[in-house]
């Protein structure tokens, strides 16, 4: 289990933002990545294409839009994207304000981070005529509920829902609420997208134990049998809840 932050990782060049990869191989991650990007008006992540890697880009602050072609598609914050493999898609700030977003990936796409997706201008791959897009964005709070969770849990992308590389919910928490994390089998990453926590690792009182007060923009990273507990101890500003994205890998292999 790492604790990471979102502005901690390791630059990378896709167009002309500024762009983070947080969770990758070179610190670990086998079955999954974060990406994390922050652009100013007019500022655009590069179209390109994962071969095999589906795509998961969440909103975290302002808006912009998916790009496909000519085509232009709104996002704000609170929604995602999820793009399939194969799919076209790039994101531009379209408005006057800067955008912050985060992207998940599963499996990994080095190809990305070796610049080989960073096309020269003109020379994106753009939908061929007639192509139906198969990207869906979607709004985390409507999404599913899960029910029995201690907490507003939703499921948003899934197995269930036609993904076949990632899941990802999101997930809401009022003061005094708590959730376990168990073990899972593949690798996975949390998200502060809003308010804070108290992350407890190992066992409660014992020598091992840890404990993190994790606020925006912080990320755990989980490989597959880590646990933890997590819980709200803390009122957030304006009584706004606790809110994290948690993406897991669907890998069949460890």
């Amino acid at each position: 289990m790492q604790i990471l932050n979102l502005e901690q990782g390791l630059f990378f060049e896709m167009g002309d933002g500024k762009n983070w990869r947080v969770v990758h191989p070179d610190m670990g991650a086998t079955q999954i990545t974060l990406n994390h990007g922050i652009h100013a008006p007019g500022q655009e992540f590069t179209q390109h294409i994962h071969d095999e890697s589906e795509d998961a880009i969440v909103c975290v602050e302002g808006s912009g839009s998916i790009r496909q072609g000519d085509i232009y598609t709104p996002i704000t914050a609170g929604e995602m994207m999820f793009i399939p493999a194969g799919e076209v898609h790039g994101t531009k700030n379209t408005t006057d304000q800067s955008a912050r977003m985060m992207s998940f990936q599963a499996p990994p796409d080095m190809a990305l981070y070796r610049g080989e997706r960073n096309h020269a201008l003109g020379q994106s791959p753009t939908p061929t005529n007639g192509h139906v897009s198969s990207v869906q964005v979607i709004d985390m709070g409507k999404a599913g509920p899960v029910f029995g969770k201690p907490c507003d849990w939703r499921n948003v992308v899934s197995d269930q829902k036609g993904a076949q590389h990632l899941s990802l919910d999101f997930i809401q928490l009022q003061m005094g609420e708590a959730f376990e994390h168990q073990a899972q089998p593949t690798e996975s990453v949390y998200v502060f997208i809003n308010g804070s926590a108290q992350v407890i690792a190992g066992e409660v009182t014992s020598s091992n134990e840890k404990r993190w007060n994790l606020t925006f923009k912080d990320v755990i990273f989980l490989s597959a049998g880590d646990t933890f507990s997590l819980c709200v101890t803390t009122p957030n500003a304006d009584n706004q809840s606790t809110k994290l994205v948690y993406c897991r890998s669907l890998a069949r292999t460890c």
